[in-house]
């Protein structure tokens, strides 16, 4: 009676998700004490599941399981944190469980609750943005002209649609930084990272529907020039306030006292926003 399918997850499956993530994670080259620390066991039972064959525990079970495995693997490799990797295990077993496929494993009779739950299709739109964000972060970094970084920094923010809070809006705490010239992430990309960036997104896509990233950087002759070269034309604002007729990529904030001038650049992705300002960067360079 008391026997729901959360504990067959959990005792058939968790477990062998695990040593398939481990013995894939031992071809990768980790040891096992860093594979024991990442897979959440002992060393000694990673050892046990190295030597160990893969259990089939269902045939219908294998595609979504083999996914699964590649997805967590591929958010160890990159340094992701435990609350991104619980996700996707979470994410997959609301998926089998949907699917009525860990029924194949929990045969109880006339039962469809697993079949009647619903995973969050927001959970999902959340990590397709974070892997999004990591992209275009990665055409951020590197060599990048002095003229376009502003004393506070370059940051970037990306919001899942319909965004309303800074908890739905991804950047980088503590912005960018550059190190011998070059502009790095010393953290991972959060939710709810940026006060001011989430705000000046928030304000955008309250007036325009095709809003879903910004980047910011200095604004200044040399990036006036480009801007004039490159044909991207800009409104001004005062920081907050957004033009309701405005139909340009940018928004420039001219400053004022204690406020240097600051170009936000606005797109439909955080690739869009990240291309542009590289097409700026280049431009200035030149």
């Amino acid at each position: 009676m008391m026997n729901p399918p959360c504990t067959v997850m959990v005792e058939k499956v968790l477990p062998e998700l695990r040593k398939r993530v481990a013995i894939v994670l031992k071809e990768r080259g980790w040891p096992q004490k860093r594979i024991a620390e990442a897979v959440g066991v002992s060393q000694p039972m990673v050892s046990r599941y190295l030597s160990s064959e893969r259990e089939i525990l269902h045939p219908s079970l294998e595609e979504d399981m083999s996914r699964a495995v590649d997805e967590i693997v591929n958010l160890m490799l990159s340094g992701a944190k435990e609350a991104e990797i619980i996700g996707a295990l979470c994410e997959f077993c609301m998926e089998i469980r949907e699917k009525g496929l860990l029924c194949t494993i929990h045969p109880v009779e006339s039962c469809r609750v697993c079949m009647n739950l619903r995973s969050s299709p927001r959970a999902s739109e959340r990590r397709k943005l974070m892997e999004e964000f990591r992209g275009a972060l990665k055409m951020i970094e590197g060599r990048i002209p002095e003229k376009i970084v502003p004393e506070v920094r370059i940051n970037m923010a990306a919001a899942l649609s319909g965004a309303k809070s800074r908890e739905e809006v991804i950047a980088i705490p503590g912005r960018l930084v550059e190190i011998n010239g070059e502009l790095r992430a010393l953290t991972e990309p959060e939710f709810g990272a940026s006060r001011h960036l989430s705000s000046v997104l928030l304000n955008a896509m309250k007036v325009r529907k095709d809003i879903r990233a910004v980047v910011n950087i200095a604004f200044n002759e040399e990036v006036g020039r480009a801007l004039k070269k490159l044909g991207i034309g800009f409104d001004e604002f005062n920081g907050e306030d957004v033009p309701e007729n405005w139909k340009s990529s940018c928004l420039l904030d001219p400053g004022g006292y204690g406020r240097e001038p600051c170009l936000y650049i606005f797109g439909d992705s955080p690739e869009s926003v990240a291309t542009l300002l590289r097409k700026i960067a280049d431009e200035v360079k030149e």
